[in-house]
């Protein structure tokens, strides 16, 4: 189905090597105010699927599973700092959705980076991330550049949250909420629309120092949050930590060029501010 189309995985086997990695897993189901429930063992159906009866104010999939300790050694156990962070990061990247985070106190005493018990919530998205990130840095202009551009079926889709600060720059970029670590297409269409628009905002107040300006003098000091959907990505390797998809880099310079022609029009004061920056830096 549509809710489908800019999924994060690849293959659609994550479910069915997770069930045969497990010793025990648990799916229930809530649809049309039912409830179902089938149990498997190392991916082996140990019952069928169980009507539970009728639920109201319920929907959705609830899935538990516990790893095989045969295939991953005994006393195997996740890390609740990184599934911590991971759960936090999905609720920037689909802000106004609520996370509910729970786990064992046991499992997080004494841990400063992790709670107990969490909510996330950030309606304003990745400009909420970028600026939890970056919240005591000197800031090159009083906003960040920031915004997103919403498709029909999610494919085209692009969030982003850019600020200069007085630091190395750095780029945090998703592709289907997958982290790109290594970057790729869509943090080419990035860079590629803000140096192109700053240096046709030079042209237009005849800024003639400007005309030199790389993606690289622009990206050196920038903090950048990117988000893309996109149908059937491609990878570099198995790990996707790098988006080779070509289409992602006109997707994301044509999603952001006209917005941050406009930023910079708005706010003359703060356009010229940023452009005295990158030249100087």
């Amino acid at each position: 189905g549509k809710a489908y189309e800019t999924s994060g995985g690849l293959h659609g086997v994550g479910v069915s090597v997770v069930n045969a990695l497990s010793i025990h897993l648990e799916a229930e189901v809530a649809i049309n105010r039912k409830l179902y429930r089938q149990e498997f063992r190392q991916g082996i159906p140990v019952s069928g699927l169980q009507h539970l009866g009728d639920v109201h104010n319920r929907r959705g999939t609830r899935v538990r599973f516990k790893p095989d300790e045969e295939i991953f050694g005994k006393g195997c156990a996740f890390d609740p700092e990184r599934l911590y962070k991971m759960a936090r990061s999905k609720a920037y990247l689909f802000g106004g959705v609520e996370i509910r985070w729970k786990c064992d106190p046991s499992l997080v005493e004494g841990r400063k980076d992790v709670e107990a018990n969490a909510v996330f919530h950030f309606p304003g998205g990745l400009k909420d991330y970028l600026e939890a990130t970056i919240s005591n840095q000197h800031k090159v202009t009083l906003e960040p550049f920031a915004g997103k551009t919403e498709k029909s079926g999610g494919h085209g889709a692009v969030e982003w949250a850019v600020a200069w600060y007085g630091d190395d720059g750095f780029v945090n970029s998703y592709c289907n909420t997958i982290p790109t670590r290594d970057g790729g297409t869509h943090e080419a269409g990035l860079r590629i629309a803000l140096a192109r628009g700053l240096k046709s905002y030079a042209d237009i107040i005849g800024n003639k120092k400007a005309s030199l300006i790389t993606t690289d003098d622009v990206m050196t000091s920038a903090a950048a949050m990117m988000s893309v959907f996109i149908r059937e990505p491609e990878f570099v390797g198995q790990t996707k930590d790098k988006l080779a998809t070509v289409e992602a880099q006109r997707i994301v310079e044509n999603a952001i060029r006209d917005p941050f022609d406009h930023w910079l029009a708005a706010s003359p004061q703060q356009a010229n501010k940023l452009l005295e920056w990158v030249i100087d830096r």
